[in-house]
């Protein structure tokens, strides 16, 4: 149950990142410059029926800040459509859209580095949803509780910093003013978007490990890395304000995004309004938030239903909040634009009374012995 909470907590801790020579940096075991790139001998996959050639799935996009020159490393999809060029989404919510809007705003093309692999608490690290002005590679430190390893990069000049222990580093430039048509592809919503025209790369290098694993995620069918920092990230903003906050989930069946469900000690009326305004608030994706109170079990859907079926009235329990900024990948919305709602599935405070649950009494359920039958 608390996962999440204590990802975020060392999130916050942060750890430097540390800066070592090529010689020592594993990631630079094979270096091919230029005319020696060729992307397609990489083992990438076609996942789904719809998808137009292989991706990138687990490849963390990086680029920097022209104004703060702080970092930011992001999962972003990357079609590879062909020797040297990758296509990328860059959802318009996202930093690393918001760097690139910098850089096409000053006519500038824009240095990136896809890598892929590596420690899996590194990875968790950089897949956490930070302020703008929080370095990743300082987050990840923190949740491998010791420095990021970093090393130049070949082509993109001495300061653009890469993870040393990563598998495979992808180096290239971004073209300002320039797009291409990229997808469908099959996302974590579990369906499959449009074509639409977006940025790519003109890949520069490739290095990597002599034996380099290549990482993917089949994506849409299993969640574990952005649920987990979501879950986090709700906590630590719904516990400000909630101190009776218990527990938060990102169930699956939300596709590990869209849902959370929110389990809170209520003591006065208004606590759980004020926790779905927060969880709405959380994250951008998150469409739908449901508050509990502690006697529901919300890793359990069966019980999430029937407090739902019981303790929830539309007309008093429901908060619907229009065109607030959403998933571009939600299927239902309007483009970045989508509706949040919240359901308030808990009983009414104390001293108000409310039916008591169904219960054999403890010593009638003592004295039986499953044996026996």
């Amino acid at each position: 149950e608390m996962a999440g909470p204590a990802f975020c907590q060392r999130i916050q801790a942060g750890v430097k990142p540390v800066v070592i020579p090529h010689s020592r940096a594993p990631v630079k075991e094979v270096v091919e410059v230029g005319g020696e790139v060729d992307l397609r001998a990489f083992p990438a996959l076609v996942h789904h029926e719809m998808d137009p050639g292989p991706y990138i799935t687990a490849g963390f996009l990086t680029c920097y800040d022209p104004d703060t020159g702080i970092e930011n490393s992001a999962m972003h999809r990357g079609w590879i459509k062909g020797k040297d060029e990758i296509r990328v989404y860059l959802q318009p919510q996202t930093h690393n859209f918001h760097i690139f809007s910098k850089h096409e705003a000053r006519g500038q093309d824009m240095k990136v580095a896809f890598w892929i692999g590596h420690h899996p608490l590194a990875i968790l690290g950089c897949e956490a949803h930070v302020s703008a002005t929080t370095s990743h590679y300082e987050a990840a430190g923190g949740v491998l509780g010791e420095p990021l390893r970093l090393v130049s990069s070949e082509t993109l000049g001495e300061d653009f910093l890469v993870p040393a222990d990563a598998e495979v580093v992808i180096e290239g430039i971004i073209p300002h003013g320039e797009r291409r048509p990229e997808g469908p592809f099959g996302e974590f919503s579990r369906y499959s978007g449009p074509q639409k025209w977006h940025p790519y790369i003109r890949v520069t290098a490739v290095t990597r490990r002599r034996e380099a694993y290549w990482h993917d995620l089949v994506v849409g069918h299993t969640h574990w890395v952005g649920s987990l920092q979501a879950e986090g990230a709700a906590y630590e903003s719904i516990k400000r304000s909630v101190p009776g906050l218990q527990c938060v989930y990102a169930p699956m069946s939300g596709a590990g995004r869209f849902h959370l469900y929110l389990k809170i000690k209520k003591t006065v009326e208004g606590q759980s309004r004020t926790a779905l305004l927060a969880a709405l608030n959380a994250y951008v994706p998150v469409k739908h938030a449901f508050v509990f109170d502690e006697d529901v079990d919300i890793f359990d859907e069966k019980e999430v239903l029937l407090a739902l079926a019981t303790r929830f009235q539309g007309d008093r329990d429901l908060m619907v909040i229009k065109d607030c900024m959403g998933s571009g990948l939600d299927p239902s919305g309007n483009g970045t634009l989508g509706t949040k709602v919240g359901f308030d599935c808990t009983k009414p405070a104390p001293p108000a009374r409310f039916p008591e649950r169904l219960r054999v009494p403890a010593e009638v359920m003592d004295k039986v012995k499953l044996e026996d039958f």
